[in-house]
């Protein structure tokens, strides 16, 4: 049933109950639409006064996500700027790919798009970095032209994805913890409900993200954060596999269709 909540912003209206999909809140129409716009207006100053071009409709549904469904998986940190980055890479080289193989203009456009998406939902998904508006990155790169030279792409998106997440952290968090737990007993790393490799990880791009918007000032500064980016970056992408758990099979199970009980033990073991 869909709720409709007439309250004012207060803390109670932030809640995780409350502040999500499913729930008409005049708080959440006020403070998450006015986040998402004002996130969308900043990307694109800082954007062109940096000189570090992004494709602003992806990044327009991250906003929309980062400001109305901050409790969602999909828009912690991790899976916006990695989301981003492995799409542009999925989405290049789908176009690298069927623009060598394919001459006919009609049949390698949805090629293109649809090599592109698959792509994206492979790599987001392995690298666990859903975040469905990156999988738009992956498919302009098979329509329109690009800001940017397409092997500066992935990063630049990465640069674009870091700004969201840092206007995220200082709108959200004025109410409520910011990135949400996924669990109680999400660890806390600086303040921020990631592990340590991701804040590690996240500090690595913020801090590619200062050197690359010096760019008008020095170009230097800006390889410099191209490189710190990708180093942050790839940590964010890897991080999760040294700790995953890996299944090759269900455990036996009997006619009922639910796996044996543990062994009892007695007294003496």
């Amino acid at each position: 049933m869909i709720q409709i909540r007439l309250r004012l912003p207060c803390r109670r209206e932030f809640e995780r109950d409350v502040y999500r999909p499913g729930v008409i809140s005049l708080t959440r129409l006020l403070w998450g639409s006015a986040g998402a716009g004002l996130f969308l207006l900043l990307i694109a100053f800082f954007s062109d006064l940096c000189q570090v071009g992004v494709l602003y409709p992806p990044l327009a549904a991250t906003c929309f996500l980062s400001a109305t469904c901050v409790y969602l998986r999909v828009a912690r940190p991790r899976q916006v700027i990695a989301g981003h980055f492995v799409s542009a890479v999925g989405g290049l080289l789908a176009v690298f790919a069927v623009t060598r193989l394919v001459d006919d203009p009609a049949l390698a456009v949805p090629l293109k798009l649809g090599l592109a998406v698959g792509l994206a939902t492979v790599f987001m998904q392995v690298f666990d970095a859903d975040h469905p508006p990156a999988a738009a990155t992956a498919a302009i790169p098979a329509i329109l032209p690009l800001p940017v030279d397409p092997l500066s792409l992935p990063v630049h998106m990465a640069w674009g994805a870091v700004l969201a997440v840092l206007l995220s952290l200082a709108w959200n968090r004025i109410w409520f913890e910011y990135p949400a737990q996924e669990d109680g007993a999400c660890p806390a790393w600086g303040g921020i409900h990631m592990d340590r490799a991701e804040v590690l990880g996240f500090g690595a791009c913020v801090a590619g993200f200062v050197l690359m918007a010096l760019r008008p000032v020095s170009p230097f500064a800006y390889l410099a954060g191209v490189v710190v980016m990708f180093a942050g970056v790839s940590v964010l992408l890897f991080q999760h596999f040294f700790t995953a758990e890996i299944v090759c099979g269900d455990p036996p199970s009997d006619l009922s269709g639910r796996p044996p009980l543990p062994p009892v033990r007695g007294p003496g073991g």
